[in-house]
């Protein structure tokens, strides 16, 4: 049987990030994914100025347009506009971006097969076996990169850590050019509305940090009528869970990583998640590349690389919890100059943690600032 350096199950930003770097040094990498791309996959499909650094290869032929500004938006206070002279976000559609990066990867060295549901994961001292209906695969390492309902961690981790949030979103013909990314923090509790603007279209959702609010197509609907009028005419509707929960998880010693949603790293402030894909599969690429070239214990190794950003989203948690429950508090702050920046740098650049650790103390309730912090 042939043994691959690498197995990379999922073909997602995570997946892709991971091969692609493997690929790139020589390493012989199987990408497997349950799906034929391009494939619909339900994201609003913004890159941050933090992402677009993090990527190996520009995107530039996927990008639909770039924003230097933001509108945020809450109940009982007047909107808040946020600018930058330079770019904050670069809009894309999954489909085309997962297709683009699933090429690159290809091109880059990586075999990619469509199979079916995984069925069994064996580790030993030597490598991993993966079994599904399709046959057998061995390698040296296993990656799962395949999304919050992941069943590389359903078969060889309790994964208690692991907790998921929600979107659903749609779709809006116009011409968006002009239209500004907007955030809401009206309709939904622990979460927020999002008008994300691209050529001829917005994409426009409801999320929310914690999975069980309910909220669904009736609920998202009602939203859009109420920003557009009853006659617009939105479609494509489609949910998605977020997989949150990494900064709560130390990896353990082997040769099973878990990137992307898989393992957790979505941020539940915000709800991205293709930063936290994009890094954590390239951090375990150079795990894999120490274990291979150096004998280092690939799942330590992931979970050095990995401790920086594992500690932005407990911060980010911790924060969440205490944001969403009051974000008034929060919408105040977001009128004072130097807030507004940080809050703006947080976001497009990268979480300050003690930037951030500083503004909750001195502008969120002290009870709940405690509780974050």
């Amino acid at each position: 049987m042939e043994q691959w350096d690498a197995i990379v199950v999922g073909a997602g930003p995570a997946g892709c990030a991971c091969a692609y770097d493997l690929a790139a040094q020589g390493r012989s990498v199987l990408l497997l994914d349950k799906a034929a791309f391009p494939r619909k996959k339900a994201c609003g499909g913004g890159l941050t100025a933090k992402t677009l650094r993090a990527l190996r290869y520009s995107v530039a032929p996927v990008v639909h347009k770039t924003v230097q500004r933001i509108v945020i938006e809450t109940r009982s206070e007047p909107h808040i506009l946020v600018r930058s002279g330079k770019t904050i976000c670069a809009m894309t559609v999954r489909e085309e971006l997962d297709a683009y990066c699933l090429n690159k990867t290809i091109e880059a060295g990586a075999r990619f097969q469509k199979i079916g549901r995984i069925e069994r994961i064996g580790q030993d001292a030597d490598g991993v076996s993966l079994f599904s209906v399709e046959g057998q695969w061995r390698s040296r390492f296993l990656i799962g990169a395949d999304g919050v309902n992941s069943q590389v961690r359903r078969l060889t981790q309790k994964a208690a850590w692991f907790h998921r949030g929600f979107a659903i979103e749609a779709n809006l013909s116009r011409n968006a050019i002009r239209d500004d990314l907007v955030f809401d923090f009206a309709p939904v509790p622990r979460g927020y509305g999002w008008v994300f603007p691209r050529r001829d279209h917005v994409n426009i959702g409801l999320y929310s940090a914690e999975h069980t609010c309910s909220f669904d197509k009736g609920r998202l609907a009602g939203y859009i009528a109420a920003r557009y009028g009853r006659d617009a005419a939105a479609e494509n509707f489609i949910g998605q869970y977020l997989g949150f929960g990494a900064g709560e998880h130390v990896p353990l010693p082997g040769r099973i990583l878990l990137v992307g949603d898989a393992g957790g790293f979505a941020d539940p402030l915000t709800g991205e998640g293709i930063y936290g894909a994009i890094t954590s599969g390239q951090a375990a690429a150079s795990a894999i590349s120490a274990a291979l070239d150096h004998g280092a214990d690939a799942g330590l190794t992931f979970a050095g690389l990995t401790a920086g950003l594992r500690g932005n989203l407990r911060i980010t948690e911790r924060v969440a919890t205490s944001f969403y429950a009051r974000p008034e508090s929060g919408f105040r702050a977001m009128r004072m100059p130097f807030v507004r920046n940080a809050v703006l740098k947080s976001y497009a650049e990268g979480f300050n943690l003690f930037r951030l650790s500083g503004i909750v103390r001195r502008f969120l309730p002290a009870a709940a600032s405690e509780r974050a912090l």
